[in-house]
């Protein structure tokens, strides 16, 4: 089974695309009565019709900081502009200020989504569990392998150490892979490292991380899979009861 992991934009991420939308219009508008002033502007309509059919290019995908970067190459938007005003007397004059607005609006594009990256990172820090763990008021324990035992979410504990939890590097990914891929056959006779997934909780209000949250056979480690990464975190208490955890 696999699962994928598609959240809600985050709080930070739609502040900075309003941003970067704002100012592509406030560019829009000073073009527009700089023209205006020359007596060669066209219709409000249609400039930002122009600077829309310029946002389209020839890019390349480019992962970086956790995020695929699209880097326009060829300014597809433009070149079609161009050939539609190329048979009207004075049209490419109107058009191209905001025929070029539209291809630079891009690399705005590129610079929000750098922006959304670095700023998210400050706010909510991914080597804190409490920024995958924001919510368990509802949280429930449930088991995924015959190994599991009868357990319960020890609220109480899962408060007083959430603060307090320590990030564990991980040189692999064993346990990950085991967790998912492991024989049906004999899987009752095996026991597993991450039995249980806690479940019904979301992450720091306004993050927008979806996570998977593993727990470790002894209540103590939590394995974190998000769109970004895997994180591996260990508590001094076990946050289960019941069962017998050891």
């Amino acid at each position: 089974m696999q699962f994928m992991l598609v959240g809600p934009a985050s709080i930070i991420e739609v502040i900075i695309s309003y941003i970067t939308l704002g100012l592509i219009i406030y560019l829009i508008y000073r073009y527009y009565q700089k023209q205006k002033n020359q007596d060669i502007h066209p219709k409000a309509w249609k400039a930002c019709l122009a600077t829309l059919v310029g946002v389209f290019t020839f890019s390349i995908n480019i992962p970086m900081f956790r995020t695929m970067i699209e880097i326009p190459i060829l300014p597809i938007g433009v070149w079609v502009l161009l050939w539609y005003a190329s048979s009207r007397k004075g049209a490419w004059a109107k058009y191209r200020p905001f025929a070029w607005l539209g291809f630079y609006a891009n690399f705005l594009f590129i610079v929000s989504a750098l922006m959304n990256v670095f700023v998210h990172d400050i706010i909510y820090p991914k080597g804190e569990l409490s920024t995958y763990i924001g919510d368990y008021e509802n949280g429930v324990i449930i088991q995924l392998h015959p190994s599991a035992k009868d357990v319960n979410l020890d609220k109480t504990s899962l408060d007083q150490q959430l603060g307090i939890v320590e990030e564990v590097p991980v040189n692999n990914m064993e346990w990950y892979h085991d967790m998912v891929t492991f024989d049906m056959e004999d899987s009752e006779e095996k026991e597993e490292q991450f039995p249980y997934l806690l479940s019904r909780t979301s992450s720091r209000w306004g993050s927008g991380i979806p996570t998977l949250i593993y727990v470790e056979k002894d209540g103590r480690g939590f394995l974190i899979d998000s769109p970004y990464d895997q994180r591996y975190f260990r508590t001094d208490e076990s946050i289960l009861k019941g069962g017998n955890i050891e």
